[in-house]
Parts: C-alpha cells; structure tokens; sequence
C-alpha cells in the first residue's frame, strides 16, 4: 500500500518537482492514494510517475483526478504496464494543455497492440516542444496513426519515437507524412 505516501505529500504544497519510481512494484494493486497525496500539490511543474510492470494495477483514474489540480505542469513523464492505458490518457491528458515536455513510456507493454487512440490523446497538446513515445517491446502492427497524432504538434523541437523489438511492426513508411508537418524539429 501506498497509503503514507498520501499522508507524507498532502503538506508539500510548495513542492515543484516531483519523481515517483514505483517500477516493478508487483504487489502494488491500487494507486488511489496517489490522488490524495498529489491534489494538494498544484504548484508542480515536472512530474515523473513509473508504474512499469505493476501488474496489479488495473485503473489510472486516481492518476486522471489528480492531474486536474496541475495547470502548472510543464513537464509530465508517465510510465506504464497497463493494457487500456492509451485510451485513459485522453482523459488523463486533457487537464495538462500547458505541458511543453511528455514522455509517455509503455515498455513491455505487450498488451498494445495499436496507438490509434494515441490521436486523440495528444492533439490538444500544442504546446509540446519536447515528446518521447516509448513502445519499445509492445505488440504494435502499425504506427500509421502517428501521422494524424503529431500533425497538431506544430511546436515541436525535439521527438523521440522508440520502437525498438516491436517485432509485428512491418512498415515504418507511414512515418515520412509524420514528420512532414513537423518543420520545427531540430532533434
């Protein structure tokens, strides 16, 4: 349980940086006290959140409810191991528009099979400069819906996309018409 954690952040409320490694934390089934313990936080500008291989965990709702506190946020790193986890962070992502730096990393993420619902969840982000996708490990067929995901993210200076042992991935040729619109990119 992550139940003192709640108790040891509610009165951090100055706090601007935050790391929380909770990888391979097998046993870990819940991270409601996860949204206790961050609303309070809402001068947070970087937040870094790891739930690689918490098999557990079934639901990032808790994760959702807080980060609507977070207007501030700036940089946003978010790791997960949750099959479902693409079509929440719609929801988890909306509250967040100021962000300039996202890393959403979903290694060994075998249950992802496709990022079309990636689409939704960044288009609102137009003031990204900085996003790291990584998939590494993951079932993905095909990355065609990039081309629609990164169209909007006119600001972007730097883009990492990881890929890395996607055996099922057949075609990187969609990632031509991503880049395209990109004209900012520098790394």
């Amino acid at each position: 349980s992550i139940q003192s954690l709640e108790n040891g952040l509610r009165n951090l409320v100055n706090l601007t940086t935050l790391k929380l490694d909770f990888h391979e934390c097998r046993h870990l089934t819940s991270i409601q006290s996860l949204e206790n313990g961050l609303r309070p936080l809402v001068n947070l500008i970087n937040l870094e959140i790891t739930l690689n291989k918490c098999d557990e965990i079934t639901s990032t709702q808790p994760l959702e409810n807080a980060l609507q506190s977070f207007s501030t946020l700036t940089t946003l790193k978010l790791g997960f191991f949750i099959g479902g986890i693409i079509q929440d962070l719609k929801n988890t992502l909306q509250f967040v528009v100021n962000l300039t730096t996202l890393t959403l990393d979903f290694t060994s993420c075998w249950q992802i099979a496709s990022i079309q619902s990636l689409e939704n969840c960044l288009q609102p982000l137009v003031n990204l400069t900085t996003l790291t996708l990584d998939f590494t490990s993951c079932n993905i067929t095909s990355i065609q819906p990039l081309e629609n995901c990164l169209q909007p993210l006119v600001n972007l200076t730097t883009l990492t996309l990881d890929f890395s042992v996607c055996d099922k991935l057949t075609s990187i040729q969609p990632l031509e018409n991503c880049l395209q619109p990109l004209v900012n990119l520098t790394t």
